[in-house]
């Protein structure tokens, strides 16, 4: 359950503007940027902050590397690092042992827990044996589009028995975590880049860090406004399956640090007879998600708004927006949403929407007043 990377140019140049001084302090701000596919979690990071020199944003700059590399490693489920219990660490020892882990793996499977439930278990990192079918599946059409296969039902069905938190046993206390069944696997796909984007943002705040963009392969996290207080604005992706639109469906206008994390069909997918199979997967029906094309979550943290983006694309409008009411209520958290259709799939019930580009968008209340008239 990865997340897609948006048009990172696009939404980029949507969103910044020329360096500038802000309005209640004396010092200029200049504007530094930096792009890097070598930080890890196997996308492009972006990061554009406002500094007052090269030598502070030098600094900031190598915060974010280091701590993009950091959850990189913590957060694997394929490979093995020296020193270094992770993901793939648990994942390796089901059935065997329980694993220490460094607090940032054991918070993120307690908030992903926390989640499940919250989604009536539409959202879930212990999918990892289902997943893993799709994953080959996907990696084998793509080597061969010919022959390209789908898991059997049967073997879904099968890999689904080891789904579930009864398999997972988290101690705060020894900060160990446990698979108690040998085939159950954790993917954290689904929380892990937006869990490790909010996380850098927090460290960079706290080190002084007033105004910036992280894009983490789609998962944007604003720091604070734009230097002279005005909103950034940012742009909606349009869901082409061939080519990534210059274009946005519509902008968004926010003065304040937040999330968008957007989740959809059109990247990471195989083509079987004649239909998208992308790799967002419904836990009720174990296929790939067809309710819309696309979900776009904001809200302040971005892992948060990582998990929900996912959650939100498998199921329904109507649902989802019952999911988001039982989070505001119990959580206490602003959390809007952004659904997206289109002539092939539309919305599930009598919705009113907004026309952009051949799309339809449905927006909660707090979105639509976000829009950029």
């Amino acid at each position: 359950m990865r997340k897609i990377q948006l048009c990172l140019c696009c939404l980029l140049t949507i969103l910044i503007s020329n360096g500038c001084s802000s309005k209640k302090d004396t010092v200029t701000l200049e504007k530094y940027s930096m792009t890097s596919t070598s930080l890890g979690f196997d996308t492009v990071v972006m990061f554009t902050a406002y500094a007052k020199d090269e030598h502070t944003y030098k600094q900031y700059e190598q915060i974010l590397q280091d701590e993009f590399k950091r959850y990189d490693k913590l957060f694997d489920k394929y490979h093995n690092y020296d020193g270094i219990n992770n993901i793939k660490t648990i994942n390796d020892h089901a059935g065997d042992k329980p694993i220490k882990v460094d607090a940032p793996i054991m918070e993120l499977l307690k908030q992903s827990k926390e989640y499940d439930a919250l989604s009536n278990h539409q959202f879930s990192v212990t999918m990892g044996a289902v997943l893993d079918l799709w994953h080959d599946a996907r990696e084998a059409a793509e080597k061969n589009p010919k022959n390209a296969t789908i898991p059997s039902k049967k073997a879904l069905q099968q890999a689904n028995t080891y789904t579930g938190w009864e398999h997972v046993e988290l101690d705060e206390k020894t900060s160990t975590v446990y698979i108690n069944n040998s085939h159950t696997q954790l993917d954290v796909g689904a929380i892990a880049k937006g869990y490790a984007v909010e996380k850098v943002a927090q460290k960079l705040e706290k080190a002084g860090l007033e105004h910036a963009i992280i894009n983490g392969g789609g998962n944007v996290r604003l720091i604070g406004a734009k230097p002279d207080g005005s909103a950034w604005n940012v742009g909606l992706q349009i869901p082409n399956y061939d080519t990534l639109s210059s274009a946005s469906l519509a902008s968004i206008s926010i003065n304040e640090s937040s999330s968008f994390v957007t989740s959809g069909d059109y990247q990471r997918y195989y083509t079987y007879k004649g239909q998208i199979m992308h790799h967002i997967i419904d836990p009720s029906t174990l296929m790939p998600a067809k309710h819309c094309r696309s979900v776009t979550v904001i809200t302040k943290d971005g892992g948060i708004a990582d998990m929900l983006s996912t959650t939100l694309y498998t199921v329904s409008h109507a649902e989802g927006e019952k999911i988001l009411a039982k989070i505001r209520k119990e959580k206490g958290i602003s959390v809007e949403a952004i659904w997206v259709y289109d002539d092939t799939i539309a919305p599930e019930d009598d919705t009113a929407t907004l026309s952009s580009h051949g799309y339809q968008l449905v927006m909660s209340e707090g979105a639509e007043k976000m829009l950029k008239k």
